[in-house]
């Protein structure tokens, strides 16, 4: 699936600081931002892998979620470690916290969000290699979404 560029600019925006962030997400329509999660995933996935590793344990998962949750709250940015745990478990295949009712697509674009920021403040290296991260995540977004239409 082609990746938006605007979806590109708007998490660039967001690890540069660029305020424009915020505007290019309240511009999602509901369909939209669905797409964006979508591609917001394999962000995450290609800024986690040499945190998390390539595959790892449902408790580094929730240590995780808590580390990113506490951040926020500390900046008062709340956020639900339980939908930043379910984008993480989705990330490595495990089960599913919430079977019934999946987090709401706006929850979803809040917590990975703040999985990004917390990465970028923890390693520096991120904003300035921002535009290989892109890539890398659109070339795994594009895998993802082929394998699930093949």
């Amino acid at each position: 699936m082609r990746v938006e560029p605007r979806f590109r600019d708007q998490i660039k925006c967001l690890v540069l600081k660029d305020r424009r962030a915020k505007a290019l997400d309240e511009a999602l329509s509901p369909r939209d931002r669905i797409a964006f999660n979508g591609f917001l995933v394999s962000v995450i996935a290609v800024l986690i892998a040499p945190r998390l590793g390539e595959r790892c344990e449902i408790e580094d998962l929730a240590a995780f979620s808590d580390e990113v949750a506490a951040m926020h709250r500390r900046e008062r940015r709340p956020v639900n470690e339980f939908v930043v745990e379910e984008v993480l478990r989705h990330i490595y295949g495990a089960p599913p916290l919430a079977r019934t009712t999946p987090a709401p697509p706006t929850a979803v674009s809040w917590a990975g969000a703040a999985i990004v920021r917390y990465l970028n403040g923890t390693d520096l290296s991120i904003a300035a290699d921002i535009d290989r991260i892109l890539d890398m995540a659109v070339d795994l977004h594009q895998r993802r979404t082929r394998s699930r239409v093949d």
